[in-house]
């Protein structure tokens, strides 16, 4: 079995038939095929770890509404109702005719959910010719409907429901 010959130049030009082993094609098929595999690697790692940031963002926002509860230490207050599992609130404050929690703890629980300043103009200029008013924030939808009768009754619900 005989090597087949390449052919290799010298410094003047001329080509020179000598015996030279040819470079062998597998060495390059390992190359790509290790760099692929470590693409492949890559790309599986970032989608698992963005995977995993998404579900620590929705076990984080889902573990929100009863830690701000326990932060403002309503609980078990009278207006303060938890729903879905931690994952919605219905707070109701006091009116005319009906009893519930005070403002201040509303504020409180609002605070701990990171809502912003202008959601709180927004429930103080409620009306109750308004009807049911509505905003979203960060990881959170709320709605809510006054009347001097029954008071604020805002329902908070997280993004992951």
């Amino acid at each position: 079995m005989s090597v087949p010959a390449t052919p290799v130049s010298d410094h003047a030009g001329h080509a020179d038939f000598s015996v030279v082993p040819a470079v062998p094609v597998k060495s390059r098929q390992h190359l790509y095929f290790g760099l692929g595999g470590l693409s492949i690697g890559l790309v599986a790692g970032l989608l698992l770890a963005a995977g995993g940031a998404a579900l620590g963002d929705a076990m984080a926002s889902s573990n929100a509404i009863p830690a701000a509860l326990e932060e403002c230490s309503v609980v078990d207050a009278t207006g303060v109702e938890v729903m879905d599992n931690g994952k919605s609130l219905n707070l109701r404050t006091s009116g005319e005719d009906s009893t519930g929690t005070d403002v201040a703890s509303v504020v409180c629980v609002l605070n701990e959910l990171e809502a912003p300043e202008s959601i709180f103009t927004k429930l103080e200029s409620t009306r109750a010719l308004d009807g049911t008013q509505s905003t979203e924030w960060s990881g959170y939808a709320a709605s809510w409907t006054y009347h001097p009768d029954n008071g604020l009754n805002i329902i908070v619900e997280t993004a992951a429901k």
